[in-house]
């Protein structure tokens, strides 16, 4: 067992990476009512901008645990970093070549971030406290969401969007260089110099050089062969529930994330300032959803009751965001945004502790990352159908009640899952008891 640890240090690697990470995706969101039509395009199509950016997150996401026994986690993480600061570099040409390509550099390097962070966390977190450090470090998310929605419009006044997409390229590259030092306290192995080992030949030479037991690992040979990992979700029917519901969870959550500026601000008349500041206030509201539907799930409710009840919650939010009239005031409208991020933003953390339960000892690491595709591939195609609903004539409004069905059934069929396991465990009781 590694008893060299330094959780902290981990925690502020992992979360400061997730942080910067989300607030560069969540760049064109925020900026898209502003300056799209500059560029000749409509505010609706940041959906295809996030939906390829996903893409690529899938990709990049399947490959990384290779690259993490190769080199390390933190140098997987600065590769993340810089492919974000490079994203937002090219973006600025804002043609919709560069404009493609910065979102698939954008997307690779996020796709990278759970990865490595799983592989620092699981090494460095407390055992008894692992789930409250991937909570906070979760929390990335938002974070970077509302750091995006607050400096941004900030910097389209002052310097433009294409000096303020710049900086925050430049804080990436930073962030990229200030983790270099992490490289000898977190991973040792790496810090001298021996990356062309893989992670096998490491333990074999140094047996001490392991995570804590339970620790969620994804091997050289899961990122090289994703295939059997996909088909053990396929084959595990329990898996593979949950995995569809993370993709009409997460085909929602992006949905919300990536037009809920443009929403405030083209049909509810909103200025780009307030609506931006509304898409940032709710993101800390779900910062502090996260933890505590985590928590909830640890002590009180059953994990997969807690998902199919969000689920309902989420399609709720949903359709009481569409049915705000241009009329109603700043408070309603803070209400139906905060409602909305604490669900449709809130499940993740206990997403991958039900995910943990249903895994065996040893397929963890493949479950969850084949799980994860799932998941980006609702990320993708969310805001892609959201773009496309807008761009044939449909509005905001009806395209933000029409996606409430995804999370409504989802939630439906968790809640009817859990309800069949309460039933066979009665009758196995039954069973046992009777004559």
């Amino acid at each position: 067992m590694n008893t060299d640890t330094r959780p902290l240090l981990a925690l502020a690697a992992t979360l400061s990476v997730q942080t910067f990470g989300s607030m560069v995706l969540s760049i064109p969101s925020v900026i898209a009512p502003a300056v799209a039509p500059s560029l000749g395009l409509g505010a609706d199509r940041v959906g295809l901008f996030v939906g390829i950016a996903y893409f690529a997150a899938m990709l990049s996401g399947l490959a990384s645990g290779g690259w993490v026994a190769r080199v390390g986690a933190v140098a997987v993480s600065q590769a993340a970093m810089a492919a974000c600061a490079f994203g937002a570099f090219v973006a600025i040409a804002g043609s919709p070549l560069p404009l493609a390509l910065a979102a698939v550099l954008v997307g690779a390097g996020y796709g990278m971030i759970n990865p490595t962070s799983t592989s620092l966390l699981g090494q460095h977190a407390p055992a008894s406290s692992r789930g409250f450090f991937f909570s906070l470090k979760q929390t990335g998310v938002p974070l970077g969401v509302a750091l995006s929605g607050l400096t941004m419009p900030w910097g389209l006044q002052a310097l433009g969007w294409r000096p303020s997409t710049a900086v925050a390229g430049a804080i990436c590259i930073l962030l990229a260089l200030l983790l270099w030092p992490a490289i000898a306290r977190l991973e040792p192995r790496f810090g001298r110099g021996q990356r062309g080992r893989s992670a096998a030949a490491v333990q074999a030479a140094n047996p001490a050089v392991q995570a804590p037991t339970g620790a969620v690992h994804a091997s050289a040979a899961d990122a090289a062969a994703p295939a059997p990992g996909l088909m053990a979700v396929l084959r595990n029917r329990p898996v593979l529930r949950l995995s569809l519901m993370s993709f009409t969870f997460a085909f929602t959550q992006l949905c919300f994330v990536t037009f809920l500026v443009s929403y405030l601000n083209l049909t509810l008349g909103r200025s780009l300032a307030l609506a931006a500041g509304i898409l940032a206030g709710a993101q800390l509201m779900s910062t502090t959803a996260r933890i505590a539907w985590g928590v909830i799930a640890d002590r009180w409710v059953d994990p997969a009751v807690l998902l199919g009840g969000l689920g309902l919650a989420m399609a709720a939010s949903s359709v009481g965001l569409a049915l705000l009239p241009a009329s109603a005031g700043d408070a309603a409208i803070v209400l139906a945004a905060t409602a909305c991020a604490a669900t449709a933003m809130g499940w993740n953390g206990v997403y991958f502790a039900e995910l943990a339960r249903l895994s065996k000892p040893g397929e963890a690491a493949a479950l969850a990352g084949a799980s994860q595709f799932f998941t980006f591939s609702g990320s993708m195609a969310g805001p892609i159908v959201f773009a496309e609903i807008i761009g044939h004539g449909g509005t905001y409004a009806g395209a933000y009640a029409t996606l409430a069905l995804l999370p409504a059934a989802a939630g439906l069929m968790m809640l009817r899952q859990r309800a069949r396991r309460r039933h066979a465990g009665a009758a196995r009781a039954e069973g046992r008891d009777g004559p």
